[in-house]
């Protein structure tokens, strides 16, 4: 079922210049947010840091924070800024998936985006506030489009090897629990996100991903024990003997058993 768009609550929108806000300090407090933070930085300046990540400040880089993240910056840092709160629905959806930053080739149309949002924002008039919602959305729209060729273009970056670590945690554990909330907790991002980045980093979901490698344990079970069916979907992580079966047959084409009986006739048939 398609989730519904539910319009964000616009906490503040404007200008923000650190170095007048923050005096006598390089680098500003760590705070935990509590709401979504779309920044564009005006000028090139310090570094941004969210989480364990970091990057440049720069004009052509969107910086996208989202609720319950720690961060931080390195001054000087002035910038467009729209705070807004989104707690469920699609637009929630996207805006949780987005990468922390986004670098552009051109930030024109964003930068037009963000002074008409201040141009009109808090005015009182009605309108107004139809324009700023239909701006947001576009922005929020144009950030979307963009963020999965962020994502597929660093592939050297944090984010790429914590989903290394990941295939490996999953490749020697595969009798554990894998699901995508303990798997998105252990490398420290919301799973929606964590979701998005492993399917762009693997080209399979992380459903997808698991049971094509525990069936690979299977196989070879299947052709060097004589375990049982059962020993052998616990060994490899099934919820039971029944589902490794179907799992099983709908990826190779026929029942484990079946299976190892057609390897094993090769086997004593090559002449």
């Amino acid at each position: 079922m398609k989730k519904e768009i539910i319009l964000p609550q616009i906490v503040a929108i404007g200008i923000y210049n650190a170095q007048i806000a923050i005096k006598n300090r390089t680098i500003s407090k760590n705070r935990k947010t509590t709401m979504f933070e779309i920044e564009l930085p005006i000028g090139n300046g310090g570094q941004s840091y969210i989480d364990d990540e970091s990057h440049p400040i720069r004009h052509n880089t969107v910086i996208c924070a989202k609720p319950g993240q720690i961060r931080h910056t390195r001054l000087p840092f002035k910038c467009y800024y729209i705070h807004m709160i989104v707690n469920e629905g699609y637009l929630a959806d996207i805006l949780t998936t987005l990468p922390n930053y986004i670098d552009f080739s051109n930030t024109d149309q964003i930068k037009e985006i963000f002074i008409s949002l201040c141009e009109h924002y808090n005015t009182g008039i009605t309108n107004d506030d139809v324009l700023i919602q239909s701006l947001i959305l576009k922005l929020i729209y144009i950030l979307s489009e963009n963020s999965a060729a962020v994502i597929k273009s660093t592939p050297k970056s944090n984010n790429h090897k914590t989903i290394e670590r990941t295939l490996e945690y999953i490749n020697r554990n595969l009798s554990a629990d894998l699901t995508l909330g303990r798997l998105a907790s252990a490398a420290n991002f919301n799973a929606i996100y964590f979701h998005k980045l492993f399917k762009a980093s693997t080209g399979k979901t992380l459903h997808e991903y698991v049971e094509d490698q525990r069936i690979k344990k299977s196989v070879n079970l299947l052709i060097s024990t004589d375990m049982t069916l059962t020993q052998i979907a616990y060994e490899c992580g099934f919820s039971s003997q029944s589902y490794f079966s179907y799992a099983f047959k709908k990826k190779i084409g026929s029942a484990p058993r079946e299976y190892a009986k057609k390897i094993q006739l090769k086997y004593e048939n090559v002449k």
